[in-house]
């Protein structure tokens, strides 16, 4: 247990480091340069209602953090304790191969829980923006992409499931080094073919028919070395109102893409400089980067787990019929500790996707070489994102710099060129 514990501060304190770092050496040049001022000025130009409704809708998702933990919690509970595993373990042992049993006992977990959760579901992500005015969707429209969404879901995570718990068996005491082998494998392989087969079933991607502007993103992707020959815009103001933009996929399967409400809403200057911080993600190899960084922390995860699971199923064996992390009727118990794991971990994974989120604006300044443009663009979506947290409230929930720091930013990239 010890060394999972010092990778893990490790890891922490490395993170904090550079976040640190990064607010260093912007006060440090704040004290030669007038950005500072540059940044209130613009911050001043959003009107209160717009912060008002931002800060709302963080703090509501703050609180939607605790909801969706203790909903988990309450799912757990049911299937372990409420007699669910034990309904469906009955009728996933008529089938005497193992593998086709535990794929029956998966698809009824995965399915019970969707229903089971359906309801914060609705409300997270239909009610919820709508009241805010986010969404597009009516409610059978909503319903049916959730519902395509919790099918893909399931025919990726269904094998999967059933192949790691073939691991576990041959493994035996090691299961929990080799289930965060095919974990990055599995992540590896997602990040490889979504932009190429996942997100086409969402959205229609047709290529860019501005010719000027799709000359001028795809000579910066040229100046960047980011090898593609088109962009393309997808249709997704049918479902929100939000921003979005992307370079997704990896090697061959590299994409640039946004979305038609930045297309329709945004300057052609604001779109190079979005398409710019997502290019700095893909010539930094963030993707890489991240996917090394939760391998530590998945592997961290499976060792602790590893120890608790052997704690509960000696005292919850016959109640669990779980005789060891190798019976599929672990997988509620196993689902639950990793969420539980990572709503503990938030500000760590947070921290480390804002350190990257910050080396992909500094690159994007660099890149469009529009910094009024990048920050015209973080007024333009100030109604979702609070503008300015405190110091610990940054850490803990953001997993974006907060909208003053990255206008700040720009503006110092501004003054300095």
């Amino acid at each position: 247990m010890k060394t999972p514990i010092i990778l893990f501060f490790c890891l922490l304190s490395f993170t904090l480091a550079c976040a640190q770092t990064n607010q260093t050496i912007s006060n440090h040049i704040i004290s030669h340069i007038d950005a500072e001022k540059g940044t209130t000025q613009l911050i001043n130009t959003i009107p209160l209602s717009v912060r008002e409704k931002a800060n709302n809708y963080c703090e509501g998702s703050y609180w939607l953090l605790l909801w969706n933990i203790v909903c988990a919690a309450l799912v757990a509970w049911l299937f372990l304790f409420g007699g669910l595993s034990k309904y469906i373990l009955k009728r996933s042992n008529k089938i005497k191969a193992i593998n086709r049993g535990n794929f029956i006992f998966i698809v009824f977990y995965f399915l019970l829980t969707f229903l089971l959760l359906l309801p914060l579901d609705i409300y997270q992500n239909f009610i919820r923006e709508h009241q805010y005015g986010f969404s597009n969707q009516g409610f059978v429209q909503w319903f049916l992409n959730d519902l395509i969404t919790f099918i893909v879901e399931l025919i990726i995570a269904a094998p999967f499931f059933v192949l790691v718990y073939g691991i576990f068996r041959k493994t035996k005491e090691n299961w929990w080094i080799w289930g965060t082998t095919v974990s990055i494998v599995f992540i590896t392989g997602l990040i490889i073919i979504y932009p190429v087969f996942i997100a086409p079933i969402f959205n229609q991607y047709i290529p860019l028919k501005n010719g000027y502007l799709k000359n001028q993103i795809l000579s910066m992707a040229r100046a960047n070395r980011v090898n593609v020959d088109n962009v393309y815009v997808y249709n997704e103001s049918q479902q929100t109102k939000v921003f979005n933009a992307e370079v997704s996929g990896f090697a061959g399967t590299a994409r640039i893409s946004l979305n038609d409400n930045m297309l329709n809403h945004c300057t052609n200057n604001e779109i190079k400089a979005a398409l710019a911080h997502e290019m700095g993600h893909y010539v930094l190899r963030h993707l890489f980067i991240l996917t090394l960084e939760y391998g530590l922390l998945i592997l961290i995860g499976f060792k602790l787990i590893q120890w608790s699971v052997t704690k509960l199923i000696n005292k919850y064996s016959d109640k669990w019929q779980m005789k060891s992390i190798q019976d599929i009727t672990s997988l509620p118990v196993l689902v639950f500790l990793f969420t539980f794991y990572f709503f503990i971990l938030t500000p760590v994974t947070n921290s480390i996707t804002r350190v990257i989120e910050i080396e992909a604006d500094n690159y994007g300044l660099n890149a469009a070489r529009q910094p009024d443009a990048f920050a015209s663009l973080m007024l333009k979506s100030a109604d979702n994102h609070k503008i300015d947290p405190g110091y610990w409230e940054e850490i803990i929930f953001f997993d974006h710099p907060c909208r003053k720091q990255r206008i700040l930013s720009a503006m110092i990239w501004k003054a300095e060129n």
